[in-house]
């Protein structure tokens, strides 16, 4: 009993140093919570340990969001069968009025995206705008009647600990790129 009490120590200091020691240039160093597609608040530094491959989206969005979907789908295809684990899909709202822990859920089912791999989150707007500015995307409502938001079309891959390893800047540029990089962080 006293090894399993002193391995569990060993493992909680670990990943607390591990936490600790990330690099000034990591986006976890923000302090943020965010609410996932299951209602369950979750602190950014938690993503870290993982590539994450991270994007802004609206659920409600016809035009740009879906195409981003299916690039970020596609990536995950690509992905290596021993590195998929390794990695995670981290989508951000956009508008975090609408898009509900329950509406992100329901838009990941409409689009067949397994939590094992996906999370989908909800922020307070200074959030979404604190993180967006990290990474530099931009975005802006437009005051139409679907009440659409501008925004960049950016894929955007973390290394383990944070850190922006590349990024996808529109939809011209050929996917193959990112998912090298994908699969070299991983190993």
């Amino acid at each position: 009993m006293k090894f399993i009490t002193i391995s569990i120590l060993m493992f909680l200091y670990s990943v607390a140093s591990f936490a600790e020691s990330l690099p000034d240039d990591s986006i976890y160093n923000i302090e943020s919570t965010w609410l996932n597609q299951n209602k369950v608040s979750v602190q950014i530094e938690k993503l870290s340990g993982q590539v994450q491959v991270i994007a802004f989206v609206y659920t409600y969005c016809e035009h740009s969001c879906p195409i981003i979907i299916s690039r970020l789908k596609a990536i995950a295809k690509n992905i290596p069968d021993d590195a998929i684990n390794s990695v995670h899909f981290s989508l951000f709202s956009l508008d975090p009025k609408r898009d509900t822990p329950e509406q992100l859920k329901l838009f990941a089912q409409k689009h067949n995206l397994d939590e094992k791999h996906w999370s989908f989150y909800n922020g307070d707007p200074d959030q979404v705008l604190e993180l967006a500015a990290l990474v530099g995307v931009r975005y802006k409502p437009m005051n139409n009647e679907n009440d659409d938001i501008a925004h960049s079309n950016m894929i955007t891959v973390l290394d383990k600990q944070g850190r922006i390893a590349y990024q996808v800047k529109g939809f011209e540029e050929d996917l193959q790129t990112v998912i090298n990089v994908i699969n070299a962080k991983v190993n």
